[in-house]
């Protein structure tokens, strides 16, 4: 069976939908019926192949970034007839797909980042959440009208629609009519990477960031106004002064869009150094990260899915979230879940982490057994199953 993904999401720095790309079918790389074909903006590789890394498991290989280099050259070249860059990057992306699925025949088309490119073959769409008509304030409005005007014709033309979690299977339901028989849940996982680590092992990496082993907060995501960090600066800066200075605040995560107000609103954190960004990380750093937080906490008012707090649970680091969409159903009974506009309630719980060992540790355990529910094994068994599904609807050999 030829599957076709789209894999430029891997070209730029991860966020979700790039690890559920990288994970998902580098798992899928083991099925000996399935032949991934890999889409990279100008060119098409076989296969998404696994790092040779030991500790990495679960991990692949990724493009280098010089892999973008030809999708920069056709953004160039069509400058001129569309100026709009996120307008510009859809037009190119149409011109180069349009040649390599092509040369794909017979293949079943897998959009894993919402709006599929031009296809005559039958297309599996991945959407993770409907944030861009539930919350469209929280999206830069180029991203807004591209996706109202894309998604509901996708939706409709789709043979099936992937979803991460049944809050967004309630919403695709909901607004766009579509039927059970063409949506299916997959939830994702955290992979082996995320796990209890000894101190010893986090000794050297943590001290190059200026942190130590249980001697800080955590929050990963990227920097803009749907990870509701405000309401978590608010919380953390009522803590007393003594827990502030013992256990800064540090965010992972690259800068999104109306980050202004939010520095602003950390400066003065910043000044004190109780409150750290670090930006965008490498990979390899991540995992050990979380591994060493004394709690992680992630207010997010929305999420399709949620990995950032099922990566810290298999990580045995106690997590407090919000308790909207998506996140008590991932979550469950391994969190903290509270109002994200709640900040007394955010507070409340931070202190009572920091200061009850034995609070801690329930928590700990509590989460580790909730991540073991969750496998990238078992998501990539049942997307491979969609596939059948749509290849015997179609006619096609599985």
């Amino acid at each position: 069976m030829n599957v076709l993904v789209n894999g430029t999401p891997l070209l730029a720095p991860l966020t979700g939908i790039g690890q559920y790309i990288r994970h998902l079918f580098g798992e899928m790389s083991t099925f000996d019926d399935v032949n991934l074909s890999i889409y990279y903006g100008l060119r098409c590789e076989k296969g998404l192949p696994r790092a040779v890394d030991a500790d990495a498991a679960g991990a692949v290989q990724l493009p280098t970034p010089d892999s973008a280099h030809g999708l920069r050259m056709a953004y160039h070249l069509v400058k001129k007839f569309v100026p709009r860059p996120r307008e510009l990057r859809r037009y190119a992306e149409k011109l180069s797909f349009a040649y390599h699925a092509g040369k794909e025949g017979g293949a079943i088309y897998h959009e894993p980042n919402y709006l599929p490119l031009p296809y005559k073959g039958p297309t599996v769409l991945t959407v993770f959440d409907l944030s861009c008509f539930d919350h469209p304030e929280t999206h830069p409005r180029e991203r807004v009208e591209i996706t109202l005007r894309e998604l509901p014709p996708a939706v409709a033309r789709a043979d099936h629609i992937i979803v991460a979690s049944q809050a967004t299977a309630s919403a695709v339901q909901q607004r766009f009519d579509v039927g059970p028989e063409r949506l299916t849940i997959t939830h994702l996982a955290a992979d082996a990477r995320f796990r209890p680590r000894p101190a010893q092992e986090l000794a050297g990496p943590l001290e190059a960031l200026s942190l130590h082993a249980g001697g800080y907060l955590l929050c990963v995501g990227t920097l803009e106004p749907r990870k509701n960090l405000g309401t978590l600066f608010q919380a953390y800066a009522q803590l007393p002064a003594a827990l502030r200075k013992r256990y800064p605040l540090v965010v992972a995560g690259m800068s999104g869009w109306h980050t202004d107000a939010l520095e602003k609103q950390a400066a003065t954190l910043l000044a004190r150094g109780e409150l750290r960004l670090l930006g965008y990380l490498p990979d390899a750093t991540i995992p050990l990260l979380y591994a060493g937080a004394a709690a992680f906490i992630y207010p997010s008012i929305y999420e399709g899915f949620g990995l950032p707090p099922l990566e810290a649970m298999a990580s045995g680091v106690p997590v407090i979230t919000s308790n909207r969409t998506s996140l008590p159903e991932v979550v469950g009974d391994g969190g903290l879940l509270v109002d994200p506009l709640d900040v007394d309630a955010f507070r409340n719980h931070l202190h009572e982490l920091l200061e009850d060992p034995h609070a801690a540790a329930g928590w700990r355990a509590r989460g580790l057994a909730r991540a073991a529910d969750f496998s990238w094994a078992r998501c990539a068994r049942e997307t491979v199953e969609v596939y059948r599904r749509v290849a015997a609807a179609r006619g096609m050999k599985c």
